[in-house]
């Protein structure tokens, strides 16, 4: 028997879940969230359970080596418990941009144990988690066949993730979460909770005009910065990221693009500029929306940010503009630009 759920996500986002008594539940979460996802939680025998998946840090800074995390922890909401699934089953894709072409590869795929509950996979490009007090090295590298084998934790839930790295960019997670008798509580068989969803890990750029003092941050919270750059004679800025122009996905409203840029007080040219001529794929963003765009000169006195803001129906506008004129947008990137006025 099956019966269909509605539930809320609890970022005010509806989705529907699909409840297979005593066997399977799905939880559909298709949308792109910054760092972290809290997936609409389950109604099972009155217990609500909810899968918390979280990058940390959840923006990652270009050249430089730092350890990362993905994080999975299922919660029962209301009594604030993290559970002990037996088995965590992980496929994860990641957006791959490539000869201005944006493909999904598999980026790793294997079974997870935790010994409390809360899984910890570990980034470390530098590889210093390699030396434990115990001698035993609780990894996982994504060239090696496992032939189904469940890969335990230490005692933190820490499993070091020896190959792939972990970069800035979009990440499809198919998560299965199998909850056994004694584990679960809930009922006289076994369960497993099926989850989807998309999560970023952003991206931090700092770039030096000429010198020190004219350093520039970009920030984005969507998806790698891939192509960037300062004009000196029309003092232009330019940067962009991979985009896939995807009408039902932006007509279902699961897609928000945030970019900033942050210029310094040093940088005297665009900090006491007074307007600023900002464009979005080569249009002036006030013909997109003119909340596309915010400049804040008050946060932070050492420096103002410019926001680029895209919502589902800025989006749709970009992307009926390149179905219009196809042989001027064939590239698959967001592309802004910013210069005093």
């Amino acid at each position: 028997m099956q019966k269909i759920l509605a539930i809320s996500s609890l970022l005010t986002i509806s989705l529907s879940v699909y409840f297979l008594i005593f066997q399977n539940v799905y939880g559909n979460g298709i949308r792109n969230n910054f760092g972290i996802d809290y997936l609409p939680p389950l109604n099972l025998n009155d217990t609500s359970l909810s899968l918390n998946v979280e990058f940390q840090p959840s923006m990652a800074k270009s050249n430089t080596n730092e350890k990362k995390s993905l994080i999975f922890k299922l919660l029962d909401i209301d009594k604030n418990i993290t559970y002990v699934p037996n088995l965590y089953t992980i496929n994860i894709l990641k957006n791959d941009f490539n000869n201005g072409k944006i493909t999904e590869k598999v980026f790793l795929n294997g079974s997870f144990f935790s010994k409390n509950g809360t899984l910890i996979l570990q980034f470390d490009s530098n590889k210093t988690n390699y030396i434990n007090n115990n001698k035993e090295i609780h990894k996982y590298n994504i060239d090696k066949d496992y032939n189904g084998k469940v890969i335990r934790s230490d005692e933190n839930g820490v499993i070091v993730i020896d190959k792939p790295d972990l970069d800035s960019g979009v990440y499809h997670l198919k998560v299965n979460v199998n909850l056994t008798n004694a584990t679960a509580g809930l009922n006289n068989k076994d369960i497993i909770l099926k989850f989807d969803s998309y999560l970023s890990l952003g991206n931090i750029l700092d770039m030096d005009i000429g010198s020190h003092d004219k350093r520039l941050t970009i920030l984005s919270f969507n998806d790698k910065i891939v192509g960037y750059g300062y004009d000196q004679q029309s003092k232009k800025i330019s940067f962009e990221i991979p985009f896939k122009y995807n009408m039902t996905r932006i007509e279902e409203g699961f897609i928000y693009i945030h970019m900033e840029i942050k210029i310094p007080n040093t940088f005297n040219e665009f900090f006491n500029t007074k307007e600023y001529l900002t464009t979005i794929n080569g249009i002036d963003h006030s013909k997109i929306s003119s909340a596309s765009v915010s400049v804040d000169r008050y946060s932070n006195s050492s420096n103002l940010t410019v926001h680029f803001i895209l919502d589902s129906n800025s989006l749709f506008k970009l992307t009926k503009e390149r179905e219009q004129h196809p042989e001027e947008n064939s590239d698959t990137t967001l592309r802004f630009s910013l210069q005093p006025k």
